[in-house]
Formats: C-alpha cells, structure tokens, sequence
C-alpha cells in the first residue's frame, strides 16, 4: 500500500511539475525583458563594457524569479490536475482507495519546498541584486563621464555647456570640430566656441576641455542689445565640472537603501525612521515575507479548486489559475494600500491576501455550495437553450469544411485563435499585475496615483500585446497540435490520406497574417501609445510631477546646427503672418500681432517653433560664418518662415556684423524641427529611416537601424517560432509528449537568447544591423523546416 501511495505521489508530482516549469520559464522570460526595457540605455549602449551589461543581466532574474514562481505553481497546478481530472485519472485513483487528504499531500510538500526556495531568494538573492542594480548604474555613469562626448551627439549633461563634435574617435578621446555653447546669465551673453581638435584631460572632480585653433565669439543674449565680439585664442582649456568624484564616493559607500536590505537590517531600518520611510520599510518587509510564502498557498488553493470541480480541462484550469491571481493580488494591493493609508497596520495589511486564501481554501474544501452553484448555473443554460429557435442555416463551420474539401482547417484556426487569445489574456494579466505590483509604492503614496497607474496600464496595453503576441502563437500552437495528437485525431487524419504537411498550413497562415496584424498595431497605435505610458510612468516615478517640455534642442544637418524651444498650444494658436508683399513674406513678432485684413492665421502644428538660432559653417563645417537669431518661426515647403523681426550676424576676418531683417524665409529642404530624436518605440518605420538618414552619429545610426530592422522582422515573427515548434508539437505517438514540448521550449528560450545577443552585436556594430537581426530568424527557420522534413507522413 505504501508502495502504491509513493507511486501515485510520483505520477501527481510528474503531472504538476511539467506546466510549472514551462509556465515558470515562459512567464520568467516576459517579466524579465520588460524589467530589461528600463534599462534600454545600458542594454544597447556601445559605450557600456560587456561586463556590465552582464551583471545587469544577473542582478534583474532575482526580482523577476521571486515574482513568477509563486505564478507558475498555481498554473501548474491547476492544469496538472484539471489534465489528471479531464482524462478521469483523478476518478481513478480516488476509485483504488486514495483519498484527497494523500493527493494533497505530495503537492504540499512541493510547495514547502519552493516556499524554502522563495524565501531565499526573497531574503538574500533579491538584496543582493537591489545592490547590484545600483553599483552598475554608478559605473555606467561613470563610464559615461570618462567619455562624455559622443560624435554626432549634442552632450547637455556637462553644467553649463553644450558640446557637440562631428567625428572622432570614441576609444582615444580626441574630437574634430567641435561646437561648444554656453550662456552666462551674470553678463547676459552667449558664447560660441568653435575648433578644429579638441580632448578631454580627466581629473578626480573635474576635467578640462582642451581645444586646438578655437574661436571664440561672444554674443548678447538678446540680439541687438549688447556688443559682438569675435577671437582667435589657439589652444584653450575649459575647466568642465562633472560628477564623477560624487558618484565614485557613493560607489564606495556602505550606505544602502531599503530595497539592499534583508530582513533582520529592514526591521532595524524601520526602527530607526519614522512616518511614511517606517510605513514603506514595513510594507517592504511584509512583501518579502508573503511572496516567500505565496508558493505554498497557491498549491494549497490550486489543488482546492480542482478536486471540488469534477469537469474541466486544460483551458479552464488556465481560467481558474487567472481568477485566483488576479484576486490574490487585489488583496495584497488592497492591504498595502489601506497600510499606506493608516487605516490598518502594516501586518494586518500584509496578511489580507493570506487570509483571503485561506477563507476560499476553505470554502472550497468543506462546502458543497460549488456544487450547488454550478448545479443553478447548468438548470439555467437548460432553460436558456430551450428559449433558442432552431435555425435551418448552414453552420459556418460546415461552410468552412465545403471548402476545405472536408479537412478541418476551420477546427484548426478555430483552436489556434482560442488558445491564442488565452494564453495572450493569462500573459498580459500577469504582466500587468507585475508592473502595477512594481509601481503600487509610488502610485498608492500620492494623490490621484490609483487613476495614474490605470492610465499608464491602458495605454501599455499595445507594448504588452507586441511583447507577448509570438509567446502566445507558441502556447497556441503547441497546445493546439498537443491536444489534436493526444485525442488521435492526428492518427484519423493521417490514416485518411491527409499528409502531415498539410495539417500545418492553416498554422503558417494564421501565424503570418497575425505578424501583419501584429505590425499595423506597431505602427498605427504603438508610437502614440508608447509616448503617453512613458510619459505617466515618468509622473508616477516623480510623484506625480509633469515633465516638462520647455527645454532646448539640438539639431545638427550638414552645414548647419539648430537649437530652438518647442511653441506651446497657445503660442501656436497666436501666431500669425502678414500677407505675401511683393514676393516676400514679412511678419510681426507673434506676442504684439493684431488682427487686420492682410493678416491669416498660419497653419503651423508641430513645425511651430520659438526661440530659433540657426548657426551656418564653412571650410568643411570647421568655422562658424553666419548666426541667425529669431523668437518665433515655422517650416513649411522647403523653407522656413520667421515671424516677426529677425537677427542675422555673419563672422569674417575675426569681426561680426549683424544686421536686422524682416525678411521671412530660410531655405532648408528637410523639416529640421521633427527631428527631435526619442525612442524609436515612440516613432514609426518612416521615421525611424527618417532619423539614420539626419544622424551624424554612427553608434546612434546604427542603433535606429537596428530599431527599424527589427520592426519589419515583426511581420514574420509568429511564422518562425510556428516552424521551429510545431514539429515538437505534431507528434503521432502518445508518449514522451512531455519531453517534446519541452524540446521546443528550450529551443524558444534559445532563439529568444540567440536574438537578444545578435541584436547587442547589431548595436556595439561587430555585425551589420540587417545580419544581426535576421540571422536568428533565417537560422531558426531553416531548423524548424528541418524537422518538418523529419515529421513521420
């Protein structure tokens, strides 16, 4: 008897442990490439050494590994078990004498023994990463200030100054012509520095700037009143203060923040503040603890939902494991929230989500209401059904079938679109528990953050659906050709004469067509939608502060540099033009224009700009030759249009003369003003190209050309992870399913490693962008029709 108890503990565990490391590996890959999306600028600088990039790796699977564990083992052991309860081996083993009592136990001891895992990680592994994170930020921004200078790259960062170099060499520190700005507030001018060479000499707190044949030109900051003056002082050496001696004391320091803490020095740390610091290192200290124990719970209540519901399969185990997630976590909002708050203490609040789980293990366990709910629920769908005329039409899917010439291709797409949208629905969920879960401890402490964060969730919705569409594709397939060969249906067809191949062209299809939809969301909704969550997300870091957007801007094209502020909604909207007068366009200045007959309102959008200076160069863009200075103007047609009174100072033979003008035009062929670079999350496929093609700098052209070949790699996405997995999943013979799906897992995680790291080799520019981003794919896919080709017909 001990023998067979210890058999079927066996056989209850090998059901249960399959979904929960596919779906603890699935789940840990998503969080963790959107944790990395935080850290775009460390991840694919080309000024980042390699082994930094790597710690980072190390320090974010701490986080993302205590947060999916505790998931994975609710899924797994719901769809274990609602298997084990659809194919009615539950029935059996409850028929041979075993009680729920010996099924619970083994599943227990699983989650006994994860909890130990999540507790560790939870007390030790998550500190240490905390410190981690924080020791490769200061390096990298220390890396940074040894190279603060990046050619094609206007550097605002140094106090006080904006230097830009056209070319250079990255790794020997040397520049050529060089661009330097700096306003001096106290004498109310604006120095202009230009020359031919230039380095940058290092010290522990400050550095100097040294230039070779500079030129140094000082103008009033407002035009037209003040003196103009221009000098040739050959070498020159700017005394530049950085940070980097503060950041390599805080490197050094031993001081920590809570997140660094274990549990023991979190307590102390808690003891020692007051107010909201005491209430957040509270709520901290009871997070780890609840997560720890979490793996526990969601076995115990897993295994209570399934052995109090005697039908389902695989899809509603899916379904219960999201209902009990999303309801385990509104609690723990919930309790932190109302911690926050003081209405309740920190541990009362902390253990509402375990108490909550507790009452509905309970509740399942020793009440037979599900039963008598279900039974309410299934006499209603009798009488519902019973009020339903019958119809005389044709089915669609018979129609389906007609055309098909009798193959189940209809049954086929039907299935992938249903496992599809449920594993699409399960991922995002958990993605946005996630990152609401990572955001609650700023959101919940400031006014209106509640409505913030679901602002922010909303219009993430199109970056998850990007992130998570071809892991969904994969669950589809897999399950759909999974369940087909499990129920023999594979056999049946193959035994009617239908060839293997043909069983996967309605897959290939719905794959491809589900990458072109997947690219009209990137580049019809995911640019606007991107702007707007970066955007909150910005508001809730800061408490609720609103960026601002009246900084200035740097544009640099062949011959010229730009550097203008952005016009508001209500300068835009009164700006106005006089009419055309003898073939030129004149104007009034914007803040005193009245409306008359031979004004019009101008149609300026985005284009509208104020606050222009417009810098001409010379002898191979070496020398500056012309400043243009003016408070507002627009492009439109090839030109741009001042508005109002406008300043033009021209530098020969070491003088300046400036000079007044009313004329309205500036010929330039490109809209300068659009390119204002960002993300290319935020910008379109257009202007992604837009961008290589007006970047100066190298690192950032091929950054963009990465950006760009990855987009239209989206469209054939789905149909490379289908060919690479559904010869795993489109197996006739019954056993070993589980070791092949497991194949094709393990192969998804490598293509998702093998991109990743191609890409980083497209960014750093050992590889050409096109290579490094179609490489995987080409290389996956020729694998995957590989082992079609080995597919027994």
């Amino acid at each position: 008897m001990k023998r067979i108890g210890w058999l079927i503990s066996r056989y209850l565990l090998g059901a249960i442990v399959p979904y929960f490391v596919f779906s603890w590996l699935l789940l840990s890959v998503i969080l963790f490439v959107q944790q990395a999306g935080s850290f775009y600028n460390i991840f694919f600088s080309v000024n980042i050494p390699a082994h930094l990039v790597w710690q980072l790796t190390l320090a974010l699977i701490p986080n993302v590994i205590a947060f999916t564990c505790p998931a994975a083992v609710l899924v797994g052991t719901i769809i274990g078990l609602s298997k084990m309860q659809g194919d009615s081996e539950l029935v059996a083993i409850r028929a041979a004498g075993v009680g729920d009592l010996q099924i619970v136990v083994p599943i227990v001891v699983l989650g006994i023994g994860l909890s130990i895992f999540a507790f560790l990680v939870n007390i030790k592994g998550v500190p240490i990463a905390a410190t981690l994170v924080r020791s490769v930020a200061l390096q990298t921004a220390i890396q940074k200030l040894e190279s603060p200078i990046e050619p094609g790259v206007f550097n605002t960062e140094i106090a006080g100054y904006t230097i830009y170099a056209r070319s250079g060499n990255i790794a020997t520190g040397h520049w050529n012509n060089l661009f330097i700005y700096r306003e001096d507030p106290s004498s109310g001018t604006v120095r202009l520095i230009t020359s031919e060479k230039g380095r940058i000499d290092l010290t522990d707190q400050a550095s100097e700037l040294v230039l070779e044949n500079a030129i140094v030109s000082t103008l009033p900051r407002v035009f037209s009143t003040g003196n103009y003056s221009t000098e040739n002082l050959g070498e020159v050496r700017l005394a530049i203060k950085t940070r980097r001696g503060e950041l390599i004391e805080k490197l050094g320091s031993k001081q920590s923040t809570p997140e660094e803490l274990g549990l023991g020095e979190l307590s102390d740390y808690a003891q020692s503040k007051e107010g909201k610091d005491r209430i957040e290192a509270q709520i901290l200290q009871m997070r780890r603890v609840i997560l720890s124990i979490t793996p526990l719970i969601f076995c115990l209540l897993g295994t209570a939902m399934i052995l109090r519901f005697s039908r389902g399969g695989r899809g509603f185990g899916v379904f219960l494991s999201l209902i009990g997630l999303i309801g385990y976590f509104l609690l723990a909002f919930l309790g932190e929230q109302m911690a926050r708050t003081g209405r309740i203490p920190v541990l009362i609040g902390g253990a509402l989500p375990l108490v909550g789980s507790a009452a509905a293990i309970g509740w399942l366990s020793l009440s037979s209401r599900v039963d008598l709910v279900r039974g309410w629920i299934e006499r209603f769908g009798v009488r519902f059904s019973s009020l339903r005329r019958p119809t005389a039409r044709v089915e669609a899917r018979n129609i389906f079938v007609d055309l098909t010439t009798g193959l189940r291709d209809f049954d086929l797409i039907k299935n992938l679109a249903k496992y599809f949208f449920l594993a699409l629905g399960f991922l995002s969920s958990i993605f946005l528990i996630f990152t609401a879960f990572d955001l609650w401890r700023f959101a919940g402490s400031m006014d209106g953050g509640v409505w913030l964060l679901l602002k922010y969730l909303f219009f993430l919705l199109p970056f998850i659906y990007l992130q998570i569409s071809p892991s969904a594709a994969m669950v589809a397939t897999l399950a759909t050709y999974v369940i087909k060969s499990r129920q023999n249906e594979i056999v049946t067809w193959t035994s009617a004469g239908q060839s293997v191949y043909r069983l996967l062209v309605p897959c290939f299809i719905s794959m491809l067509l589900l990458g072109f939809a997947n690219w009209g969301i990137q580049e019809r909704v995911s640019p606007g939608s991107n702007r707007l969550q970066d955007e909150y997300r910005a508001q809730i870091r800061t408490g609720g502060a609103l960026t601002s957007t009246a900084g200035k801007y740097w544009v640099a094209s062949d011959d010229r540099i730009y550097s203008f502020q952005l016009a508001s909604d209500n300068e835009r909207l009164a700006a106005k033009v006089v009419g055309p007068t003898e073939g030129n366009l004149t104007g009034t200045d914007s803040a005193n224009a009245s409306a008359s007959d031979n004004e019009k309102q101008v149609p300026c959008s985005s284009s509208c700009i104020r606050n222009l200076t417009i810098y001409q160069f010379a002898n191979g863009r070496s020398s500056l030759q012309t400043v243009y200075r003016t408070n507002s103007a627009s492009w439109s047609g090839g030109k741009i249009a001042f508005y109002g009174v406008a300043e033009k100072s021209v530098l020969t033979e070491g003088k300046i003369s400036s000079e007044t003008i009313n004329f309205g035009e500036f010929a330039e062929s490109n809209n300068p003003f659009d390119q204002l670079g960002g993300k290319p999350s935020h910008m379109t496929a257009a202007e992604i190209r837009r961008e290589i093609e007006t970047r100066d700098s190298e690192a950032e052209r091929r950054s963009f050309t990465v950006a760009l070949e990855k987009r239209f790699s989206t469209i054939f996405l789905p149909l490379v992870i289908a060919l690479f997995t559904a010869p795993f999943a489109l197996s006739i013979h019954r056993s070993g399913k589980v070791v092949t799906v497991g194949y094709a897992v393990g192969l998804w995680l490598l293509y998702t490693g093998a991109t990743n790291l191609f890409e980083q080799f497209g960014q750093s520019g050992f590889l050409s962008p096109s290579v490094a981003v179609w490489s995987p794919a080409v290389i996956f896919s020729m694998l995957g029709l590989f082992l079609i080709s080995k597919i027994r017909t």
